[in-house]
């Protein structure tokens, strides 16, 4: 639930809205078989790590530049009919136990998602946003954009290609592997690195937030 809203007044002064609470609705399926649900921690060392959807530099109203304390431009536009494919097809590489673990890319971006990912799994991560589908102008960008649509996957390498078949006609790319270790890089779209971190500096960052709570 997401009531308040941030922006600025026609002086360019900044303000918050908040609205009354609203009326969340929740839908609820039927697993049929439990072994086949996927969680978003990673499994095994050496796992190879894809995306799946296209980052472009959409980043109007993102959780990034509310940090900045700005809007920004470029919101992001969902485009159903090639998401629906990409679904359908991850959801045949769910079914034929292709997929290890995976999480969804939304608020905070791809950057986020990997963290999350990796705390879940308490592994270590190395990555590369150098061929990630879509356009990019910047590694900021690249690490925080909110593109609809995207999902991050990890996967056992014995299964590449039968994965790379399976997802053939939708936009994804191999962009790293699971360390056997906490240490958790990611390098730039020329290479250089970006982020030189660790497992448990990124857990205590997170659970700072919780501090009070």
């Amino acid at each position: 639930m997401f009531n308040d809203f941030k922006g600025y007044d026609e002086k360019g002064n900044p303000i918050k809205v908040s609205i009354p609470p609203t009326l969340l609705i929740s839908s609820i399926g039927v697993v049929d078989d439990v072994l086949k649900t996927v969680s978003i921690d990673l499994k095994f060392p050496g796992d190879l790590i894809y995306i799946l959807g296209e980052t472009n530099d959409e980043l109007g109203g993102s959780e990034y530049y509310s940090q900045q304390e700005k809007i920004g431009s470029g919101v992001p536009k969902v485009n159903a009919k090639k998401n629906k494919k990409l679904y359908v097809d991850y959801y045949t590489c769910i079914v034929n136990e292709l997929i290890s673990s995976a999480i969804s890319i939304n608020r905070g971006g791809l950057g986020v998602a990997l963290a999350k990912t990796a705390m879940s799994g308490m592994l270590g991560l190395d990555i590369s946003v150098k061929n990630l589908p879509g356009k990019v102008a910047r590694d900021d960008f690249a690490l925080f954009s909110e593109s609809q649509g995207r999902i991050l996957v990890s996967i056992n390498p014995v299964k590449k290609k039968e994965f790379e078949k399976a997802m053939q006609g939708n936009p994804f790319a191999l962009i790293g592997k699971v360390r056997e270790n906490s240490l958790f890089t990611i390098k730039g779209k020329r290479e250089n690195g970006i982020v030189n971190t660790d497992v448990n500096t990124l857990e205590k960052a997170y659970k700072s937030t919780f501090k009070n709570y």
